[in-house]
Order: structure tokens, then C-alpha cells, then sequence
């Protein structure tokens, strides 16, 4: 960092939670702050290992490729500490998906991923960013409000509560403070008990239920894939799963309900892999060891938070990740989009620090209007995704359901043309905007295969 920035860097900043949005938030504040407090509620393992706090840390995830790119550029050397230990790099090519009546065709990509637990990325992640000398992690403790001036235009820190054997309280003082809380946040109840209005929420039923497994990958089993999706066939099929190689030579396996068709009971598991689309993942499991019991995992509605609506916002306050927006776990943005988030944090903080005006105020709430623009677009894919699931699919208008017939070609010909392949990739691992999927090659490529369907 420049002497310059150095002498505007601001004393101490804050993170609720140390989720993956919270540690990355806390290696960009790393940058701009002398000191930076993660206060964590749970007691953090010390190994590779789920906790309570992240419920769908026992499921399937997948880090996209720009969340690659931030995390490599966050944490130097993460991904080749990763792959020593374990993990496995992979292209889209090692990504066998079955849609529209037919396995997908693998085309080369420069794309790279990385297969691994989610407990195995959070972990190394982790340990990485308190090897920072001005990075400090509270664990056990919980932040019951936020402090504020007296007029309450700025928030100055944070009330504790410890959980563990201190049960003591305590007054924080900061700077800024992040919310990186997750789903369960309490950024709306806290702002109103400063006297701001009650955020508006935008809410999607999805009804959707996980369920996974841990197996050990079968030996001498020939396989060209690394990572297998089956997906929903809407309106009759609700079921997907999939199965990926993570770290330690295992499988995980997770199987995925829509409206509500879960897998019944741990008994179950293996006739519901059966009763898949197509067979293949319960034939790589049927003889497989398991290695864990089976873990479940219920998520019924959508949420998005709209800050960047709010008339007044408390300077010194940022709320980022599921705090603002909780997305349909099955579509993996969850992490990428924290990596985005704090990418944004970082380009605000640098441009405030330049700023020498005196009138430069309401840092806080340019910014949620900017998290709201990174949100937007991996929002209406989803939504686009999930409509066939929805309730309220028959209020489409024309423009969606013209929409939504292109994307449905666009995703048919994903089996067969390299250019869309790479392309929907490209937009899917939010390296590019939906809109390369309008280039006139894939337009025209589109009205081709509709003139044959016809």
C-alpha cells in the first residue's frame, strides 16, 4: 500500500460473521484498516470439519471461475496449497451434464475450477487470512446491536455478547462495520431500532431440498468426469443430483427436491439416485463405501434485501452476501458473488480514501447501490432457472416467455455448438454478461434450431 493511502487508512473496521463473504470482506479491509475484528458466533474448527453456522457447508459447492480469479488475487497461493492437498483442478470439459434428452458434448475451455469441500476451501481460506498481523478473530461471540451516533446518521461499532465460558459483555468501537451474517442477519430489526424504515424485500418461494452423502470413490472404476449433474426435467421431473470428486479421494453425492419432493428418509438414498432421469450416479454409488451419514438441507425461499432502495442509510455500516441477497443454493453463486461484493468494497474504499471533498459522504450507501447492480444480473438468471418451479410462472409476460424460449434453445444447443458452449460458460461462471449470449453466430445458430423444431 502506498504511504499515502497509509496515512488515510482508517483505524479498525468490523466483520459479523466469518462466513466465506466475511473472510474475503476481511482481507480487503485488510488493505485499508490498521486493525480488522471478525466476530464469529460459533467456535471455529480447528480442521477440515462443517459447523452450525453454515448448515449448507455439509452440501455441494462450487466456487465459479471468477470467484477463482478474486480468491487467487485475495490469497496468493491458496489454489496451489488446495491442489497439493487434495483438491482437484478441472475444466468445463470434465463437467458431464445430461439436459434436454442427451449427455452434453465436451468441448475444450480455458476455463479452470477447482472440486473441493466446502469446509476444506473455508479452512484454508481462513487460516491464510489470520496470518495477517492485523487480522483478529473473535469466536464464540455475537454482535447484539450496532452503536451509533446520536442522531444515528453513523454507526460507530458494535455491542458483544461472549457465548463461551466469559458470558461478559462488551462495547466495540469501529470505523466501519460489515455484516456478513448470512440469511440469518439482523441488519433489518437493527436498523429500524435506530429509527430507519423497514427494508423492502423482494421474496421467491423455491421450496427446494438437499441431501448429500459422503463416499469413497470406487477403486479401479474407470471414469471420465469429474464432476456429473443430472438435472430437473420440468414440469414432471422435480429430482436432480449430482456427484463430484472432492479432496481425500471421495465423492460427494447430493440429491436435490424441488417443491418440496425431498428424499424421504436416509433408507431412501439410493432409490432416489435410482429414480434420476438417467442412472448414472446411482450406478457409481450403488457399490460404494459411505463415508458419513446422510446430511439434509431445506431452503424454501429466496430473498433479496433492497438496501439500495433505502431514502437514508447509516454512514459506517456495509451489509453484503446473503445479509443483502440469499439465491437458490442449486445455481452456486453464493460465494462467487461475496468474492465480487468485497471486490466492490475494496474499489469504494480506495476511491474514498482519494476523495478530499468534505461534501464526499454517504460511502455506505453508494455502495449498496453498487452491491445491488452485482446482484442484479446472477439474480434474474436464476429467477429465469427456477421459473418452471414457481408458482408464478403463468404471470410471465411476453418478453419472458420470448426470453425464456431463446434461453431454452440456447441451452439445447449447449449439447452440440462449441462457440455457445464456451460462451454459457463464460456467463454461467460470471466471467462475461448475458449479453454474449446474444452475439448474432449464437442468434442465428438459435433461429436455425427453431426452424428445425418446427
Amino acid at each position: 500500500m502506498k504511504n499515502e493511502q497509509k496515512k488515510k487508512c482508517k483505524r479498525h473496521a468490523v466483520v459479523i460473521g466469518a462466513s466465506m463473504t466475511g473472510l474475503v470482506a476481511a482481507r480487503v479491509l485488510s488493505d485499508h484498516f490498521e486493525q480488522v475484528t471478525i466476530i464469529e458466533r460459533d467456535q471455529l474448527p480447528a480442521r477440515v470439519e462443517a459447523r452450525k453456522g453454515v448448515p449448507q457447508g455439509q452440501h455441494l459447492h462450487i466456487l465459479l471461475a471468477k470467484g477463482v480469479a478474486i480468491l487467487a488475487e485475495l490469497f496468493p497461493g491458496l489454489f496451489e496449497e488446495l491442489v497439493q492437498d487434495g483438491a482437484l483442478q478441472l475444466t468445463p470439459a470434465d463437467f458431464c451434464s445430461y439436459n434436454f434428452g442427451t449427455w452434453n458434448t465436451r468441448f475444450p475451455s480455458s476455463i479452470r475450477l477447482y472440486s473441493q469441500s466446502r469446509p476444506f476451501l473455508e479452512l484454508y481460506v481462513r487460516n491464510l487470512l489470520t496470518a495477517y498481523s492485523n487480522v483478529r478473530l473473535l469466536e464464540a461471540c455475537e454482535v447484539t446491536q450496532l452503536l451509533a451516533t446520536e442522531n444515528c446518521a453513523h454507526v460507530t461499532g458494535v455491542s458483544l455478547s461472549y457465548r463461551g465460558e466469559e458470558q461478559r459483555k462488551e462495547e466495540l468501537a469501529a470505523d466501519l462495520v460489515v455484516d456478513a451474517s448470512g440469511r440469518g442477519s439482523r441488519s433489518p430489526q437493527w436498523l429500524v431500532s435506530l429509527g430507519y424504515p423497514q427494508v423492502e424485500e423482494t421474496s421467491v418461494k423455491v421450496d427446494i431440498g438437499y441431501t448429500t452423502r459422503i463416499y469413497r470413490r470406487r477403486p479401479h472404476l474407470s471414469l471420465d468426469w469429474k464432476l456429473m449433474a443430472i438435472p430437473p426435467t420440468p414440469p414432471c421431473n422435480r429430482r436432480a443430483g449430482m456427484i463430484s470428486l472432492i479432496e481425500a479421494d471421495r465423492w460427494m453425492v447430493s440429491l436435490v427436491g424441488y417443491r418440496c419432493d425431498y428424499l424421504p428418509d436416509e433408507d431412501g438414498f439410493l432409490d432416489y439416485a435410482r429414480g434420476l432421469s438417467q442412472p448414472d450416479i446411482y450406478e457409481a454409488i450403488k457399490e460404494a463405501e459411505p463415508l458419513t451419514p446422510v446430511f439434509t438441507y431445506k431452503y424454501s425461499t429466496k430473498r433479496w434485501r433492497h438496501y439500495e432502495r433505502m431514502s437514508r442509510f447509516p454512514d459506517g455500516f456495509v451489509i453484503l452476501g446473503d445479509a443483502v441477497c440469499s439465491f437458490n443454493p442449486i445455481h452456486a453463486q453464493g460465494m462467487t458473488l461475496a468474492a465480487l461484493e468485497a471486490k466492490m468494497l475494496d474499489v469504494h474504499l480506495r476511491q474514498h480514501s482519494q476523495n478530499t471533498s468534505k461534501q464526499e459522504n454517504k460511502f455506505a450507501q453508494r455502495l449498496q447501490k453498487a452491491i445491488a447492480k452485482v446482484v442484479e444480473w446472477p439474480w434474474q438468471m436464476a429467477m429465469g432457472a427456477d421459473l418452471p418451479f414457481l408458482e408464478t410462472q403463468s404471470k410471465q409476460t411476453w418478453i419472458m416467455r420470448l426470453l425464456d424460449c431463446y434461453m431454452k434453445h440456447v441451452m439445447k444447443l449447449t449439447t452440440t455448438n462449441p462457440l455457445v458452449v464456451e460462451r454459457f460458460y463464460q456467463v454461467t461462471n460470471m466471467l462475461k454478461s448475458p449479453l454474449v449470449l446474444f452475439d448474432p453466430r449464437i442468434v442465428w445458430a438459435v433461429l436455425q434450431s427453431i426452424e428445425t423444431s418446427i
